[in-house]
């Protein structure tokens, strides 16, 4: 598996994650990510503390949420490229 896929797909991941989270949040019932007293929503996109009130009304609010998604993206693509090379073993002979 190539380098670029690994990230292609940590980076869709994180895409989907954050896309999930906004659409729970649109129309309310963001709830749902909530199990005992911890917010899933702060462990699956740890950058949506970023988001604010107007989030999806201002030009500000969507650009933060843009840079957020961003953010959230990258990450995904830092933890799936660190399990593949964890996984890889760091063994140079592989080559795809």
């Amino acid at each position: 598996m190539a380098t670029r896929l690994v990230l292609g797909i940590g980076a869709f991941v994180g895409f989907c994650i954050s896309l999930a989270v906004l659409v729970l949040l649109w129309f309310g019932v963001a709830g749902v990510l909530n199990v005992g007293r911890t917010d899933l929503m702060y462990i699956f996109w740890p950058s949506s503390l970023m988001l604010t009130v107007g989030w999806r009304s201002t030009a500000p609010g969507i650009a933060t949420t843009v840079v957020s998604v961003a953010l959230n993206c990258m990450l995904y693509m830092a933890v799936a490229y660190g399990l593949y090379r964890i996984v890889l073993g760091g063994d140079k002979s592989v080559r795809s």
